[in-house]
Parts: structure tokens; sequence; C-alpha cells
């Protein structure tokens, strides 16, 4: 297997004049994306990065943001990817915690920053893309002229190239650690399933510092010598202009994205015939946006399941083959998947309980400085995923919910993904989200957050009577709410600790 750094040189020596990356009105091809990274990796040497360093990067999408992680890589250090609604004090605790020397930012969110009180004692040089400050470099004065440098280390298979912090729904963030392994195997996986080629077009609309857009999107495309079309953030009439602008062939999203494309999409406006396949991560991807993307777009759809310690996607519905409705598909190659009961045995198919993967997917480091967090989510050799699911007898997997987002309800059990499937079938409902709420008697009570289609509208007592007449009356919501929007991370997947706090209910 070679290394992330050979993958980019590859591509730079077969696709020279091929298109790497895309940017607004600039484009980069894989020869001077090469060369580009060479000038950065040298420039950061010159400042002191050795490898098995930390460095931070600190950017919005951008093309500078690509030639930075690849740099940080080929320099031999292992690149911090933060995200941009990061204030001082996540950015002290990743920063203390991975012993950053480095961070590469632009100046707006460097500007913002300088009020707070940052507490980086290891902290020693800060390169700034834009308008530098008093104390910074400018990233042109470290772009070394040299574009011909070689890296004067042996890389392994094993160095941990990137380290990547979970949204910490269960507790303080804590670094995934990939390595050039780890994030090929997953690479490998995701890119066969797909069938990406040089002649794609893969849009990645996803924030870069996050695990979905940086390796199931980049790097994907620097593996098939594909081309990356970088939109700078998410939003629905720019997405859909730039797949008809750029002949997008692929794009990828979590499901509320795709609930906001198929809101803005104009029939005889977007013409979005370029596109051959679409990938939906993150959360469970409804049914029914499934059809509909399907059957507006003209696309095939793969709704897809993994994680960050993954490197990407785990398991994938197949290009070719069947796909079954409400499942995330079948494990990806080299990858192993089991469902266990509370005991952590195996579990035969149709039983729900834990699923746990096993893989080169999955880095020998585990998460960051966290041998207690090792032990106990890597325990036997199995990654704990924390999510509910079971395998059919075709190995299908079908993900039923998060452990912390199940409802126990007067001693039944009440699964929100399944409630939120039935509500989206629901006309008016454009968003919807389920939690369990503090009941002093039956103790817990199954709630509705429910965003509604511009023009429609709906009542409490329609919505429950909705679902009550699909599902079984317990599960249904005894309460819903109406609100104007939910809380959403950086790649739009529903914050549902958020709601839960609301009423008093962290989930863990």
């Amino acid at each position: 297997m070679q290394t992330i750094d050979d993958m980019l040189h590859s591509a730079a020596r077969f696709r020279p004049d091929g298109t790497a990356v895309i940017f607004r009105d600039e484009k980069l091809t894989y020869a001077g994306l090469d060369r580009q990274v060479n000038r950065l990796a040298r420039g950061l040497r010159l400042l002191g990065i050795r490898p098995g360093d930390r460095v931070m990067v600190w950017l919005s999408n951008s093309m500078e943001f690509v030639i930075a992680h690849f740099a940080v890589i080929r320099a031999g250090a292992a690149a911090v990817p933060l995200n941009v609604m990061y204030r001082a004090h996540e950015i002290n605790h990743i920063g203390r915690d991975t012993g950053c020397r480095v961070i590469l930012t632009q100046d707006s969110l460097w500007n913002e920053l300088a009020q707070e009180e940052l507490d980086l004692p290891g902290l020693e040089e800060v390169v700034i893309i834009g308008e530098p400050m008093e104390g910074t470099r400018a990233f042109g004065d470290i772009l070394s002229q040299d574009d011909t440098w070689d890296p004067d280390f042996e890389a392994s298979l094993d160095d941990i190239v990137s380290i990547i912090y979970t949204s910490g729904t269960t507790g303080r963030p804590k670094g995934a650690s990939q390595t050039h392994r780890s994030i090929l195997a997953s690479v490998l996986g995701c890119c066969v399933q797909n069938k990406f080629c040089a002649d794609d077009r893969l849009l990645c609309a996803l924030p870069l510092f996050n695990n979905f857009g940086l390796n199931v999107l980049l790097m994907s495309a620097v593996w098939a010598g594909a081309s990356l079309v970088v939109v700078d953030r998410f939003e629905a009439r720019k997405v859909l202009d730039h797949i008809s602008r750029h002949l997008a062939t692929y794009f990828a999203g979590t499901p509320t994205m795709f609930n906001y494309l198929l809101d803005e999409f104009v029939p005889g406006r977007d013409d979005l015939s370029s596109l051959r396949v679409t990938n939906s991560g993150g959360a469970r991807c409804p049914v029914e946006i499934i059809r509909e993307v399907e059957d507006r777009f003209s696309v095939v759809h793969l709704d897809g399941y993994g994680q960050t310690e993954a490197c990407g996607f785990t398991a994938l519905n197949p290009l070719v083959g069947i796909r079954k409705a409400n499942s995330v598909g079948l494990p990806l190659s080299n990858i192993w998947i089991r469902i266990h009961d509370d005991e952590d045995q195996p579990l035969p198919p149709g039983e729900i309980g834990e699923v746990v993967e096993r893989g080169e997917v999955f880095s020998v480091h585990g998460y960051w400085n966290r041998p207690e967090a090792n032990k106990e989510v890597f325990r036997g050799g199995w990654f704990h995923s924390g999510d509910l699911g079971y395998l059919d007898e075709d190995g299908y997997l079908y993900i039923v919910d998060r452990k912390q987002d199940l409802i126990i309800t007067g001693g039944q059990n009440i699964y929100p993904a399944e409630v939120e499937e039935i509500l989206y079938q629901h006309p008016a409902v454009a968003l919807a989200a389920v939690v369990g709420v503090p009941d002093p008697v039956r103790g817990e009570l199954a709630k509705a957050y429910i965003v509604l289609k511009e023009g429609t509208s709906a009542g409490e007592r329609e919505i429950i009577d909705f679902v009550r007449g699909r599902i079984a009356k317990f599960k249904a919501p005894r309460m819903v709410e109406f609100v104007k929007e939910l809380p959403l991370g950086p790649t739009g997947k529903i914050l549902k600790r958020e709601l839960r706090n609301r009423h008093g209910r962290d989930g863990g």
C-alpha cells in the first residue's frame, strides 16, 4: 500500500495536466498542486516542523486548505483540522492536547480570536493567509521557492497524518487519529463502491475540516485522479449552480443537505444531468428523501454509514446490485461488522444490539492521548460504535439509533429514527427530530421538533395522529413543537443533544 504522499505524487505523474481542484474561478492541476504542496512542506520544515509534530489547520474551504493539508503530511507532521466555528476555549483544548507548535489560519478567523484568551504555551508560529497581524507570519512568506524538495525521512504506513476531533456528544471531544493505512483503506472502499475514475468531478460543499469532506471527498478525488470542485460553504442554491456549471458527477452530504437541495431545486432551471451518483451519511437518510432525490435528480443515491474513527464510510449501499430500503448497505471491503449484546456477545441476524466493527480503516493508535477511552471503545479488538442496529440474513446493516438517543417510556423502547422516518412522510414536514424528555411517571416521553415546509401548515394533534396511524401508538410523540430551525452541526447534522439539553437531559 502506498502513502498519502505517494498517492498525490502518482496523480501528478500520470495526470500532470488534469484538473485537481477547482475553487471559485481558480483551477489547479495535479502537477501544480504537487509543486505548491512541496513549497509549503519545505517552508514548514524551515519553520522547525519535524516528522511526528502536529500542525493545526484552521481554514475554511479553499484552495489553501487543500495545499496546507497535503503539505503538513508531506513534511511528516500530523494535520489537526479545526472547525471554523471554534472559539478560544475549544482551540486551547485541542492545541494543548496535541501539543501543536504551528497553526495555519486566515486573517478573518485570527482577528476574531485575537480578542479572546488563548492559552497555548507550545504554540511557536502563527501563519496567516491574508493580512498578517503583529507576531504572525504571512502564508506567502513561508512558501519556499524550491519546489523540487524531497522529504528527508521514510514514512511508515502507521504514521499519524491527521487527528480529527469528534463532536463531543459523549463528553469532551476526543482526537481520532488517522494514518496513511487507515485513510487509504477507507478511501479505497469508497472509490470502488462509487466506481470513481479520472473523469469524475466530485463536488464538495461539506467542510474540509470534517472527516466526511476531507476523506470521502478530497482523498477519494486524488486517489481516482478526479477533479474536486470545492464550495466555500453549503448553500443549496450555490450547490445546484455549481453542479450545473462544473458538470459535477458526484455529490455527498447529510440528509439535511439533500432536504434543502430538494426544496431549492427548480426543474428546467437546474440541469443536474451530469450527476450519476450521490451519497448520504452523518445520519440515516429517510426513505422518502432517498426516493425524491433519485426521482427528481435522476441519480442513484447510496445511503451509507461510518465514523470519524473509521476515516469515512464503513458501510454503503451498492451502486450495482440490491439496495434495500432503510438499510445503510453492506460493509466495504476489508471491514467486518457484527452486532453485540450488552455482554459483548455476537447476536444473530435480525436482533438489535450495538454495532461493532474492525478493519484497517481503524488506526492502530485509536484516540490521541486517551488510553482509557481506547481500552473501552476498542475492547476485544472491535470498535464499539455506540450505535444500535441489526444485520439481516444477507449481511445488510440497518441503523436503529444512537444508544444515547434511545427513549425508554414506561419500559418500552422507542427508537427516534423510526419515528422520524414516519414524520418525513407527512407532506408538510421539512425537518424533524425526536428526543426524549423527562417524565415523573413514565420515565421519558417522546417529543418531536419539526420545521415545516414553506407555505404549509400543520397542528400538533394532526402530527401525532399521523404517526399513530402508521406505527404502534406508544412510539408516537406525546408532544410536538414547531420551530423555525433546528440546531445543526457544521455538516448539517441535527444536534439532538442541544434539544435534550432544553429539558435537562444531555444524553450522556
